[in-house]
């Protein structure tokens, strides 16, 4: 069956993942969890018509994702932004694509095929983290203006917003709560979800 959904899921690196909770976890349980919370997301977006990439220049997220199975898309090119821009430019074939942020530990099965679903109806969808970042994003028709970090909801929407192009904000804590600081790791430990249990 054709592929007619591209999924990214970027990572930076390895060395020194979710770094703003240095503080309370060790690096070797943070690069864990990292690990893990790729290994859900993979899992919830894998259906017959997704192909689902870790974007990644890091060596040693390539190793995990060549001995787990994961595809990987690495690019010469540095900078998580010019990373995203670049896989999206060389993968126009897909009709659909979107751009999920690696730490996002509550969606589900039904909430990844909710997130597909909207994709596939809307010309974009898009969330916003605590701090104003982009979690999720995606859509039907093509956007290479990709920013990544603090505030680029606010850019991504004033770009939409100037290029006349509909976009649907959607508000479910699933598609907008991320594991970025220890107030997060908190909560995320008093509310774990079904694959942390499991672990």
């Amino acid at each position: 069956m054709k592929k007619s959904f591209l999924i990214g899921i970027p990572v930076r690196d390895f060395e020194n993942p979710m770094s703003r909770l240095s503080n309370i976890i060790s690096k070797e349980k943070r690069i864990n969890l990292q690990k893990n919370l790729i290994f859900n997301l993979v899992n919830v977006f894998s259906i017959d018509k997704t192909k689902v990439f870790v974007i990644s220049n890091d060596k040693n997220v390539e190793s995990f994702c060549n001995l787990n199975g994961i595809n990987i898309f690495s690019t010469r090119k540095n900078g998580l932004n010019v990373e995203i821009k670049h896989f999206l430019s060389l993968n126009k074939e897909y009709v659909y694509w979107s751009i999920v942020h690696a730490d996002l530990p509550y969606i589900t099965k039904h909430f990844a095929r909710t997130w597909i679903n909207l994709c596939e109806n809307k010309k974009i969808v898009i969330t916003a983290s605590k701090d104003n970042g982009t979690p999720i994003f995606g859509g039907s028709i093509k956007f290479e203006t990709f920013k990544y970090g603090k505030k680029s909801f606010e850019e991504h929407t004033k770009i939409l917003t100037k290029n006349k192009i509909e976009y649907e904000r959607v508000f479910h804590k699933e598609f907008s709560f991320e594991i970025d600081d220890e107030e997060d790791y908190l909560e995320f430990l008093r509310n774990k979800p079904r694959w942390y249990k499991k672990l």
